[in-house]
């Protein structure tokens, strides 16, 4: 047990480490990640003092340091202050972004709005955008994307070109009957570990149901039974008021000629046929990667836990 805990919270720092974030022995036992996914004894989670007597134990002192409450690999001490900076910067956009899902929350056929990214992580930058993962309503994936997207597009919310600061990143959307992610590797299970719930929790636990799997991955990943302090609560007259919404927009039904012309669209779009993209659009799921990290990442994370 000991060995094996050992291996994955170096894996863990190690990976964290890519992605330029120490982390706590809190976030250490939280985002525990499971050093080789194939061997049966790995299964178990651990506690939290499991992860600390490792921690103190000094068996990783040849590869982890400690200082101010951060781990880190050997000689990145200098990534401690740009984390805590980048803590401040994160809170400060959820703030803004939760007021923005005051006026989201009246949109017809959202089903849950989902903070993804180094937002979630705590981990932005002022210059970086709000990384959004959107469910739509089965059979409405084109008309509520369009709606979605033309109403950020019309407040200056959307990200596009080069407006990024403190703008929505909209690159995956998924309908509600179809909420398990089909790209099962460790930065999915890292991006989606780490999901904050914005709007719409009862869709957040389903979603969190839905994709157990990450478990595998992370073996202290649980359930969640309680909203984040950034969840925007939904009322019964908010619920009233999009109902209503959406039973106007269902009398006027474009959403299959709205596919056709965003099908065009993404085909002439040249970013679609980038090597290594990511790009997916049917009418369950949309996603637009065409420079996916997780790769990159992953190649990083193995050459440093080689070394």
């Amino acid at each position: 047990m000991s060995y094996l805990l050992s291996k994955n919270i170096l894996a863990t720092v190690t990976y964290y480490d890519v992605l330029n974030m120490p982390l706590s022995a809190f976030e250490i036992w939280r985002h525990l990640i499971r050093y080789d996914t194939e061997a049966p004894e790995q299964v178990s989670s651990c506690s939290l003092m499991d992860v600390y007597t490792c921690l103190t134990a000094g068996n990783l002192d040849a590869n982890i340091d400690e200082q101010q409450g951060f781990y880190f690999l050997r000689g990145r001490q200098h990534l401690i202050a740009p984390r805590i900076r980048a803590e401040k910067i994160s809170v400060s956009k959820l703030k803004r972004l939760r007021h923005l899902a005051a006026l989201l929350i009246y949109l017809p056929y959202v089903r849950m709005l989902g903070i993804t990214g180094s937002l979630a992580m705590k981990n932005s930058t002022s210059a970086s955008d709000w990384d959004i993962f959107v469910v739509l309503r089965s059979g409405k994936i084109w008309t509520g994307r369009t709606l979605l997207t033309g109403l950020l597009h019309c407040i200056g919310k959307r990200r596009y070109g080069h407006k990024i600061q403190n703008r929505v990143c909209l690159n995956y959307f998924v309908t509600d009957d179809n909420l398990e992610i089909s790209t099962k590797d460790l930065f999915s299970a890292h991006e989606y570990r780490f999901l904050v719930p914005l709007l719409y929790f009862t869709m957040f636990q389903i979603f969190e149901l839905k994709n157990r799997w990450i478990r595998t991955y992370h073996p202290n990943f649980i359930l969640t039974t309680l909203p984040s302090r950034w969840t925007f609560k939904d009322t019964a007259l908010t619920q009233s008021l999009r109902k209503l919404l959406e039973r106007v927009c269902d009398l006027v039904n474009v959403e299959q000629w709205l596919a056709r012309w965003q099908k065009e669209k993404i085909e002439r779009n040249p970013k679609t046929y980038v090597e290594g993209s990511l790009v997916e659009a049917n009418d369950h799921t949309l996603v637009f990667l065409p420079h996916p990290r997780g790769p990159h990442i992953f190649e990083k994370f193995k050459e440093r836990l080689s070394v």
